[in-house]
């Protein structure tokens, strides 16, 4: 992935942003659209089999996306000139898919066997909101690192028109006639 034109990174850090994306918005559409209106058209113990369902489907998804995401983020580490905030990425994503684990082997399947409506019920349903939006903020960051990502080898300073086979740009000099 020596191509001093960036095409490689550049390639693969559209499929990178786009499994995030994809990733970040399942989940925020289940969390600000899906679920409320579940719970509105749905009687509350269809809506709790509803809400166990579609969690599991987001966490296969999840797993797809952000396997997808962790990988080309390591990938792209390789050929990055300072690994730092890739490898920061890469464990950010680790954590949005070990927080969907979690709540889904461990907080959906009690949900399932506790009485709705009962105290420990909210109090899971409590828990399970809190890890679900932990994952959905873990994705968010991840996706912000994998988007302000700069190209690898390029100094900060250095605009994107100075890299070989590109044409400089045009600049028009200013002159203070009040002088």
């Amino acid at each position: 992935m020596k191509d001093r034109s960036g095409l490689p990174d550049r390639v693969l850090a559209a499929i990178e942003i786009l499994a995030l994306g994809t990733w970040l918005g399942a989940l925020a559409g289940f969390a600000f659209v899906t679920a409320p209106l579940a719970y509105q058209l749905v009687g509350l113990s269809r809506f709790a089999a509803l809400t166990a369902a579609a969690l599991a489907v987001l966490t296969l998804w999840g797993y797809v996306f952000g396997g997808i995401a962790f990988g080309v983020a390591l990938v792209r580490s390789l050929d990055a000139a300072s690994r730092r905030w890739d490898l920061v990425r890469v464990a950010v994503i680790a954590v949005a898919l070990a927080l969907a684990t979690y709540e889904q082997r461990d907080i959906v399947p009690q949900m399932k066997t506790t009485a709705i409506g009962t105290a420990h019920y909210r109090a899971l349903h409590v828990e399970s909101t809190r890890f679900y939006g932990g994952a959905m903020l873990a994705a968010a960051v991840a996706l912000a690192l994998a988007a302000a990502r700069r190209d690898p080898g390029r100094p900060f300073d250095e605009p994107r028109s100075r890299r070989p086979g590109r044409l400089l740009p045009l600049r028009f000099e200013t002159h203070d006639r009040r002088a």
